[in-house]
């Protein structure tokens, strides 16, 4: 590690071990522009790594090609490691995508006494090493640490606890998702306060670069959307603003970044060509996450490509060609535009995105120009086929379009991976059946992933609520790290009663479509590989090849799942199939937190009744 550098960027666990994430490559990226020294440390993968202790990745792209139990057994095999290794602490389960803790990570005095804990966090003997092996000797000055998610909670808060005792001088700043969504409650705890030195809000180059205009080069910043704790009355929140514009976005520095680290057989590289999302969606707290929307233009995206290309070339001896854009919401011409380049230079890469079922993509040789372009998937915002739920969730689609988009993306050889989100407010089993029926019968959907409802925070749901509204929905106001919040529908718990309807739709829909059902037991980042040797009906071809038992453990073992749940069982997580596993330790987690929302809100009208 170099010694006197400006900075360390670092992300912790818990989250996906596949491939890095883009948010670190892109803030190394403007501060290198900017002429300040910084470098990544990925404490997630090291984190997998260090917990599995041996962690050989044997599996090459031909045989992932030829037959895909191979990846199945090699991911199922890392899960049931994983619980193993897990038991030698209390009341941990550690997955590669979920994390279970004995500590509530959305309570902050929890999280705060599990920073302490070493018989039940890992993250403090992992860090304890880390820390000796690749920071002491740095002499940095800033250490910013990104939190995209509820997983990487704790191990944020161990990991800032032990850089305060072992380098005290050290400016610590958080930034990400989370932070974002819960500066406001954060502020409130002094303990937690103590962790850190700054909170960067939204999209976070401009703030962090002023972070370290301050703190290095001594220069007197007026921040905007940083939030300095050792002077909390005097922030400056704006949303719109010091954020990047489009031609400002970076291209992203994985020079500190080891592809061969990860859980995955080829390099797998996260770029933005959009920031932000320009929906408004009722249930949904995207948008807020970011300043505004902003597309990037179609060379600017080129030009990152072939960039990475060939720094991977001369570094690994062969070219990234698999790409991943992490973004919101893709914009259709744009996408449009970078596939007619990408034909145009003949620029060997494959990719996937995020997109709304937007009309653009019905336009004459749309879908057909995106699949000449490299695109292999994309992942649609689906959510529901009804025209009322549609309508009362803003989506801002009709099922007359979006039926054509996944036909003529179908036709194309793109593979279609719709969301689905079940149990908004005021469905009913009707139309719940009918979504199945839609699901079953329609050949242009490949696979999904169904979610249960949630009143996040940040969505227009949440921050516009209305005690008067059409479904009788009275909420709790967050408190710590809740993100999910506490609801419920005239006065009952709505969670609670559409989980079980979630699980007999994922039955329903499988036992009819074991196409789907064997897509979903292969990863997400390897689905859309398949596409160019088997066609995007890689899922029945290899069903009928490979799959008939693994369909029928699936529905063994979500059956065995649903039986459970009902009679308040455990289950070891590494058994699920991969939907379930996704949802499960959410599921308890909100379910939990909406029981005592039902008990508190017990205590005081009784304690009302008292007073009468």
């Amino acid at each position: 590690m170099v010694k006197n550098m400006d900075s360390i960027l670092m992300t912790t666990p818990i989250s996906s071990p596949l491939h890095p994430q883009a948010n670190l490559p892109l803030l190394k990226g403007y501060l290198i522009s900017k002429g300040f020294d910084t470098t990544i440390i990925d404490s997630n993968i090291l984190f997998y790594h260090w917990f599995l202790k041996k962690t050989d990745f044997s599996l090459t792209m031909d045989e992932l090609y030829k037959n895909p139990l191979y990846i199945m057994s090699y991911y199922e095999k890392i899960e049931k490691q994983l619980y193993e290794k897990s038991k030698h602490y209390q009341g941990l389960s550690v997955g590669i995508r979920y994390l279970e803790m004995k500590y509530d990570r959305t309570d902050i005095d929890e999280v705060i006494r599990a920073t302490e804990d070493k018989k039940a966090n890992p993250f403090i003997n992992f860090y304890d090493q880390l820390i000796d092996q690749r920071v002491l000797s740095t002499d940095v000055k800033i250490i910013g640490i990104a939190i995209t998610f509820q997983d990487q909670i704790i191990s944020t808060f161990t990991l800032a606890n032990l850089i305060r005792k072992k380098m005290p001088k050290v400016k610590i700043v958080l930034g990400g998702q989370m932070i974002t969504r819960c500066y406001d409650t954060m502020i409130k705890n002094k303990t937690i306060c103590s962790y850190f030195d700054y909170l960067c809000l939204w999209d976070g180059e401009e703030p962090l670069y002023d972070i370290h205009q301050k703190e290095i080069l001594n220069k007197n910043i007026e921040f905007i959307n940083v939030i300095d704790i050792n002077n909390e009355n005097t922030y400056i929140i704006d949303r719109l603003s010091k954020a990047p514009k489009a031609v400002d976005i970076p291209t992203p520095d994985f020079s500190d970044i080891n592809f061969n680290d990860y859980f995955f057989p080829d390099m797998l590289v996260p770029i933005q060509t959009t920031r932000g999302c320009y929906g408004t969606c009722e249930f949904c707290a995207i948008p807020f996450g970011s300043n505004k929307y902003r597309m990037r233009s179609a060379q600017s995206v080129i030009n990152d490509i072939v960039k990475i290309q060939k720094e991977t070339s001369k570094r690994y001896g062969k070219k990234a060609t698999l790409f991943k854009f992490m973004e919101d919401t893709s914009s259709p011409i744009l996408l449009y535009e970078i596939s007619k380049e990408i034909e145009k230079r003949a620029i060997d890469v494959k990719w996937e995105t995020f997109a709304r079922l937007e009309k653009a993509f019905t336009q004459e040789d749309f879908m057909d120009q995106l699949f000449k372009g490299g695109c292999r998937k994309i992942h649609w915002g689906l959510e529901s086929n009804d025209p009322d739920i549609l309508k009362n969730m803003k989506k801002k689609i009709t099922t007359s379009y979006s039926d054509q988009v996944l036909e003529l993306s179908a036709k194309a050889g793109i593979l279609n991976f719709c969301f689905i989100l079940l149990g908004f407010p005021g469905e009913t089993d009707i139309e719940r059946e009918r979504l199945t029926q839609y699901i079953i019968n329609n050949k242009n959907i490949h696979t999904i992933t169904p979610t249960t409802f949630d009143l996040t925070k940040g969505s227009p749901m949440q921050q516009y609520f209305k005690e008067d509204n059409p479904y009788k929905m009275t909420i709790s106001s967050p408190q710590g790290f809740q993100v999910r919040l506490s609801y419920l529908i005239d006065g009952k718990n709505w969670k609670a009663n559409i989980v079980s309807k979630a699980h007999k739709f994922m039955l329903d829909v499988v036992k009819e479509r074991p196409d789907i059902g064997f897509m979903s037991l292969i990863p997400d980042q390897v689905r859309s590989f398949y596409c160019d040797k088997y066609s995007n009906k890689w899922g029945q071809i290899f069903v009928d090849k490979f799959g008939k038992q693994n369909i029928k453990d699936m529905l063994f073992k979500t059956q065995k799942y649903i039986d459970a749940y009902e009679k308040k069982q455990e289950i070891a997580p590494y058994l699920l199939p991969e939907p379930l596993r996704r949802e499960h330790f959410r599921t308890k987690e909100d379910i939990k937190l909406i029981t005592s929302a039902i008990i508190a809100r017990k205590q005081y009208e009784k304690r009302r009744i008292d007073q009468v």
